[in-house]
């Protein structure tokens, strides 16, 4: 399920900022960016998330500002210093420049100079961090719920649709039967002409084929998975994997209702109840 959430928390010199963004996948996954700082964090914030969410890649920016500086204290930052070294060095090869680096021309340049920073407290940095990714996922949760309402609201009349399904396929189940037993007496009668009452003969064979093509326990069987559908979309909590394992249900009677048919009528019917299935199957999916 998609949805977006932030949480702001500072305290003791810290500021933290998590953002989390929450994509559809079946199962799932977090991609966390940290601070190299924090880098320790790394499992726990995943843990974390993972304590909410059970299904979809989650995406963790974490950003976080230290105020704590040792006053008036100043440091050489050596890396950016000769990198601007090197530069002066090839447009001077480049350009044949004669005039020589300058220590006030370093000095001028950005980021030369950074503040020593106090030694930070990662114990009391992680009490923030955790409180902000606490107010992130309660905001991401209310916003990936508004969406599960939106989907359940969407699947509600495919279930009905498909109940409707059943009980056309039902209808014509017996009727099928029916119509087998007259074409049945009739091609009988036509080829056993010399007999009397070859009603013996229709009746066991239109009870053969009765048996064999019985769907009542499919249909009765796709009642009650309808029902727990229903049900399930109306709980609070992970639900997507209960969901998957009725439609693969679904599925399974309605190919087997499918085998059994011998009417045009319900064969167009199952096709109806599968295509139903099929857009479930991938509405599912977003669901956790």
């Amino acid at each position: 399920m998609t949805g977006y959430g932030q949480g702001d928390k500072a305290e003791n010199g810290s500021r933290v900022v998590i953002e989390l963004s929450s994509l559809n996948n079946r199962f799932f996954e977090t991609q966390i960016k940290l601070p190299r700082t924090l880098y320790s964090l790394e499992t726990k914030i995943k843990e974390q998330v993972n304590s909410r969410i059970k299904r979809g890649k989650v995406i963790c920016t974490v950003s976080w500002k230290s105020d704590v500086v040792a006053a008036g204290q100043l440091k050489l930052n050596e890396s950016v210093a000769e990198m601007y070294v090197k530069v002066f060095k090839q447009l001077q090869d480049k350009f044949s420049l004669s005039k020589d680096i300058s220590l006030s021309d370093l000095m001028n340049l950005e980021d030369i100079l950074e503040p020593i920073e106090e030694k930070d407290d990662l114990e009391a940095i992680a009490k923030v961090v955790e409180g902000a990714v606490d107010l992130a996922l309660d905001s991401l949760m209310e916003m990936r719920g508004q969406e599960g309402e939106r989907l359940a609201a969407d699947m509600r009349p495919r279930i009905a649709k498909i109940g409707e399904s059943v009980q056309q396929v039902r209808s014509m189940s017996s009727e099928a039967v029916d119509l087998y037993r007259a074409k049945l007496e009739a091609r009988i009668k036509e080829l056993l002409s010399e007999l009397a009452d070859p009603g013996e003969r229709v009746a066991v064979e239109a009870a053969i084929v009765a048996e064999k093509c019985d769907v009542t326990e499919e249909c009765v069987r796709i009642d009650s998975h309808l029902q727990q559908f229903l049900d399930t979309l109306n709980e609070s909590g992970p639900v997507g994997k209960r969901l998957n394992f009725l439609l693969q249900e679904l599925n399974r009677e309605a190919n087997t209702i499918g085998s059994k048919s011998i009417s045009t009528g319900i064969s167009k019917e199952v096709i109806l109840l599968k295509e139903e299935i099929e857009k479930l199957r991938e509405q599912v999916q977003n669901i956790e």
